[in-house]
C-alpha cells in the first residue's frame, strides 16, 4: 500500500550540529499532527552518519538523504529533489519549529499555489530563551521590500508552494551568508506573500552564528551579489531609482554593521558612498553610527574600570 504524498515536506540540512539540538529540531518538526507532513533530513556528508544519530526516532514520516559534503545550497537542493509535498518548508537543524506552525501556515495559504505564507521568527539564546522577534506585516508583492532589506522574514518561517520553488530555481552555491536571501528574493518574483504575525520558529543564536568584522565584509559581498543577480534577471531596472535605493540600502546596512563591530573607518566610508544616493537616510544612519560608537566607547571605559 503506497503512502499518499504529504501536504508539506520539511527539508532540514544537517552539518555538524550537536546531537541534542538535532534531536530537538527533528522532534519539533515531527510534532505536527494537524496536516500530513514528511521531514526530509539531508546529511551533508557528516563524519557521523545522521541516519545513525536518528536511529531512535521511529516515525515513518522521517527520511534521511545522505550526500557528499557540499554546503547548505546543494543540501537543500537534494532535499527538494527528494521531497514529495505540495508545499515545502526549510528548517535549520539547530532551530525549533513552533508547534502546529506548519499546519497554521498551510491553512493561511488556503490551497493557493502562488502565495507564500509566513510567520514570525523568535530569536533565542542557546537555551531557547527569547531575545527578540523578527516580524513583518507586508502582504502582496514583497519583491521590492525584500531587495531593499525591508522584508523581515527568515526563510525558515515561510511555507513555499512547490511550483514557486521550482520556478525560483536551485539554491545558489557560492554564498556564505546570503544564500537564503537570494533564494527568497527569486521566489518572491513568482508569488505574493501573506503573514499571520504568529511565531513559526525559534531561531537559536549561538557562538557559531555571532558576527565579526570578517562576517560583515562577507555579508557585504554577498548582498552586492544578490543585487547584481536581481538586475541580471530584471535588466530594465538598471540605472533606475530602484537600483539606487538598493545600493544605498546596502551601504547603509553595512555602515551600521561595521560600526557595531568597531570598524569606524569602514562605517564612515559606507556612509560616504550612500550619501549621494539617499541623503536623508544617510543622515539618519550617521546618527545611529555615532550612537553605536559612543556605546562601544562607554563599554570599553566601564570594562577598563571594572
Amino acid at each position: 500500500m503506497s503512502i499518499p504524498d504529504p501536504d508539506v515536506s520539511l527539508v532540514m540540512p544537517v552539518w555538524q550540529v550537536p546531537q541534542p539540538w538535532l534531536h530537538e529540531a527533528v522532534s519539533s518538526a515531527l510534532a505536527e499532527d494537524a496536516c500530513a507532513i514528511e521531514v526530509v533530513v539531508v546529511d551533508d556528508g557528516n563524519d557521523d552518519p545522521v541516519a545513525d544519530r536518528l536511529r531512535e526516532v521511529a516515525d515513518e514520516r522521517l527520511r534521511v538523504v545522505r550526500i557528499a559534503h557540499a554546503g547548505q545550497g546543494p543540501a537543500l537542493d537534494a532535499g527538494i529533489a527528494a521531497a514529495r509535498g505540495r508545499y515545502l518548508r526549510f528548517v535549520d537543524a539547530d532551530d525549533v519549529v513552533v508547534p502546529h506552525s506548519t499546519s497554521r501556515l498551510l491553512s493561511l495559504a488556503d490551497g493557493r499555489l502562488d502565495v507564500i505564507a509566513y510567520g514570525t521568527t523568535v530569536v533565542c539564546d542557546e537555551e531557547l530563551n527569547p531575545v527578540r522577534t523578527i516580524a513583518s506585516s507586508i502582504a502582496g508583492d514583497a519583491t521590492v521590500p525584500c531587495l531593499l532589506g525591508r522584508f523581515d522574514v527568515r526563510h525558515v518561517a515561510m511555507l513555499f508552494p512547490r511550483g514557486v520553488v521550482e520556478r525560483a530555481g536551485t539554491w545558489s552555491a557560492g554564498f556564505r551568508v546570503s544564500g537564503d536571501w537570494d533564494f527568497v528574493l527569486r521566489a518572491l518574483e513568482h508569488a505574493t506573500v501573506l503573514g499571520d504575525g504568529e511565531p513559526a520558529v525559534l531561531y537559536r543564536r549561538h557562538r557559531r552564528s555571532m558576527t565579526g568584522a570578517a562576517d560583515v565584509e562577507t555579508g557585504e559581498r554577498d548582498r552586492e551579489r544578490v543585487i547584481d543577480r536581481f538586475l541580471e534577471r530584471n535588466p530594465h531596472q538598471r540605472g533606475t531609482s530602484l537600483e539606487r535605493r538598493a545600493r544605498a540600502a546596502l551601504f547603509l546596512d553595512r555602515a551600521l554593521a561595521y560600526a557595531a563591530v568597531g570598524e569606524t573607518r569602514r562605517a564612515l566610508d559606507r556612509l560616504r558612498r550612500a550619501a549621494p544616493l539617499a541623503p536623508g537616510r544617510t543622515a539618519r544612519a550617521a546618527v545611529r553610527v555615532v550612537n553605536l560608537q559612543a556605546r562601544r566607547a562607554l563599554g570599553r571605559r566601564r570594562g577598563a574600570t571594572a
